[in-house]
């Protein structure tokens, strides 16, 4: 029992807290917003659960470290990273060659007028080609052990590239070659955040961090993590995805598209969506921050 109230305890009680009820959130915004089953008892069981499981956790796994669990959530967390970045590059590619395809008639000419309308609709294009790649993705974010943001950079360049070549040599252009880009780019700003986190990769102000010791820079940054990152991204979380109309659900839910039709990419709803990935991804990573932080200050004091 003194092991189970000890401090570092207390900091692995916290994280745990603050990433299993994130996941009770998202489990209850999927059931209502997505599934329509708005059944208060069982909204109350997933939170009475999210709640419930990081005490059993700290309970029942009471020898593991603080880095130890803080490699866990930084594991969990680039996973989704991973898997992000895989979709974005698969479906980004995929949608962009159809897009070319339809725009130009080919799937016309090659399969007929009712395969043509088929891909055209966002919801067939979204249900048969970009899920069945979604699901795909993630088996390469396990198989593939690495993360290829710098191959996704490359690719954001060379699109802007081609875009420069069919413009002024071919005087050729469509809207879904600049969906392409913002579709890449944004991922790339987004998916990379807890990445560069892990990394120490993000500007700071270092006015006064740099002259601290390790134990207060320590602090710092639990307290950075405790009352900036995780609020600022559980507000993202909860705002915008409050309800079926807010900023995040309602393009998910309709399969929102650009204004452009079938001349454009069809992967608006998608970039909504990337709001939460980035939301995720840095609460669990900001979690994990705090743990090895805090591990830093345990190890000062020996």
């Amino acid at each position: 029992m003194k092991k189970f109230i000890s401090q570092p305890n207390f900091f692995r009680l916290f994280s745990y807290l603050v990433v299993i009820i994130t996941l009770g959130f998202l489990i209850n915004n999927i059931l209502i917003n997505f599934l329509n089953i708005n059944n208060k008892n069982l909204n109350q069981i997933i939170y009475g659960l999210s709640v419930i499981l990081p005490f059993i956790i700290i309970l029942y796994f009471n020898k593991r470290t603080l880095i130890q669990d803080s490699n866990l959530l930084t594991s969990i967390s680039l996973y989704i990273a991973k898997a992000a970045f895989w979709i974005v590059l698969i479906i980004g590619i995929t949608d962009f060659i159809i897009s070319f395809l339809v725009s130009e008639k080919f799937i016309e000419i090659l399969f007929g007028k009712e395969f043509q309308l088929f891909l055209s609709s966002p919801r067939s294009r979204i249900l048969f080609i970009h899920m069945p790649l979604v699901i795909l993705a993630f088996y390469f974010a396990y198989y593939f052990k690495t993360l290829g943001f710098i191959w996704l950079s490359t690719l954001v360049v060379i699109a802007e590239i081609l875009i420069v070549i069919s413009r002024f040599v071919y005087s050729y252009e469509q809207t879904f070659m600049g969906d392409l880009v913002r579709y890449w780019y944004g991922a790339l700003f987004l998916f990379s955040s807890a990445y560069t986190l892990v990394q120490e990769g993000h500007v700071r102000v270092d006015i006064l961090y740099n002259k601290l010791k390790q134990k207060n820079k320590a602090i710092a940054n639990i307290i950075g993590s405790l009352f900036f990152g995780i609020p600022l991204c559980g507000l993202i979380l909860f705002y915008g995805m409050q309800g079926k109309q807010s900023t995040i659900n309602a393009p998910l839910t309709n399969f929102e598209v650009t204004q452009q039709g079938i001349a454009g990419l069809y992967v608006k709803y998608m970039m909504a969506g990337f709001l939460a990935i980035f939301a995720i991804t840095m609460i669990i990573q900001f979690s994990a921050y705090i743990l090895s932080n805090a591990n830093n200050i345990y190890k000062s004091k020996k």
